[in-house]
């Protein structure tokens, strides 16, 4: 980054703070974090911020949610706490881009958008129409996908967008910005693997692990279905993630029986320990259009701690994946089981894997890796914004 904008304070906007959309929030501030003053500025649609990320490492400013046209007020409020020279709004949200752009006619800040999924692609599986019309109907709801489609054509009016993969990229344009880690905190070196594998209660029995927020689009009940199968090893499943009272857990449960357990979510410097108790991690995203537009981040996390993935042909995760994970077809239940079958029952090869899965994260998917490149985003959006400026000034001459 240039020196004239190191020391810049940055605003990160976060869409919602009680969701995992404050995840990427979260990343974000930490990489602009040894060169910046950074605050995360959002809403709290639901209690409180989202639990994983609530360890007390960022300065965070949050405003409570609520219903249009109250929230304008909220809005308004945020905007005006939005007194950066840059701001970096996670998605393409009122709450998040949507204030930012009203900041910026107030001070003239440089807006960076970051797009790490795209919440209306097909949600869930849901058809369009389906879907457009509950959009229509929770009007009321700044939340609503009705606002994130009219936001989305907005995205020209950024300095600079940043996206998570290369499809987000196909579609929006910006800077590929993956979902990356700090490799160093991550090491696999640096965990007891035994005392994490007795804190996750998983004993001596070959563990598949999944770690995220259950949702239908990940495939975890062909998952689910695919661990019952391996009963003959003793092969259980772990989900870590699962809210209590969530009906689509509780689902997962049925299927697998006594092989999968629910866990609650973990707090984000608990993320080592969870996944280094596992034998594999797997990501058996379906083949839908959410899918295809978002990775899932816990890719990079098992990856840095070189834990064997196995994961499905869907949006970019074969390309990460290239010679250091498994893949198979989405929703293809005896591919999914032999594929575990095979790392659960072969250590050595499970290993190797794993090996090459973090000298790949190191290399493309890590802190070291990614903090240039968010510091150039960041530098040549505040040029752009400077530049636009000093044309108003000498065209109003």
């Amino acid at each position: 980054m240039s020196n004239s904008t190191a020391g810049v304070p940055v605003d990160v906007l976060c869409a919602n703070l009680s969701s995992n959309a404050y995840g990427r929030a979260y990343l974000l501030a930490h990489l602009l974090a040894p060169r910046h003053p950074v605050r995360v500025l959002g809403v709290a649609f639901g209690r409180g911020l989202w639990p994983p990320c609530d360890d007390g490492s960022l300065t965070v400013v949050e405003l409570p949610g609520g219903r249009l046209p109250r929230f304008l007020g909220t809005l308004d409020r945020l905007a005006r706490l939005a007194t950066a020279p840059v701001l970096v709004a996670v998605k393409p949200r009122p709450s998040s881009f949507g204030a930012a752009l009203w900041a910026r006619r107030r001070t003239g800040a440089a807006v960076v958008l970051d797009i790490d999924d795209w919440d209306v692609a097909g949600v869930y599986g849901r058809g369009n129409l389906a879907q457009r019309l509950r959009e229509v109907a929770a009007l009321a709801d700044p939340y609503s996908n009705l606002y994130l489609r009219l936001l989305g054509r907005c995205v020209g009016r950024a300095d600079a967008v940043t996206v998570a993969s290369p499809p987000l990229q196909a579609r929006f344009g910006g800077t590929l910005l993956p979902h990356v880690r700090d490799t160093a905190a991550l090491d696999p070196a640096r965990f007891d693997r035994a005392a994490c594998r007795a804190a996750l209660g998983v004993g001596d029995h070959p563990t598949v692990v999944f770690l995220g927020t259950p949702r239908p689009h990940k495939g975890l009940e062909e998952l689910a279905a695919a661990v019952a199968r391996l009963g003959g090893i003793g092969a259980r499943l772990v989900v870590v993630g699962a809210e209590p009272g969530d009906a689509f857990a509780r689902r997962l449960a049925d299927i697998g029986g006594e092989a999968v357990a629910l866990w609650p979510p973990r707090p984000w410097d608990r993320i080592g320990e969870t996944l280094m108790a596992a034998d594999a991690v797997a990501l058996p995203q379906r083949d839908v259009p959410f899918a295809h537009a978002q990775i899932p981040a816990k890719l990079f996390d098992a990856m840095a701690l070189a834990r064997p993935v196995v994961a499905t042909d869907v949006g970019w995760m074969p390309e990460v994946l290239a010679g250091c994970g498994v893949i198979v077809p989405p929703g293809d239940v005896d591919a999914l089981a032999g594929a575990l079958r095979r790392l659960l029952t072969d250590p050595a090869a499970a290993a190797r894997l794993g090996a090459a899965a973090r000298a790949r994260c190191v290399e493309r998917f890590s802190w070291d890796a990614a903090r240039p490149v968010l510091e150039g985003v960041v530098a040549a959006a505040a040029a752009a914004r400077r530049g636009r400026a000093s044309t108003v000034r000498f065209g109003g001459r």
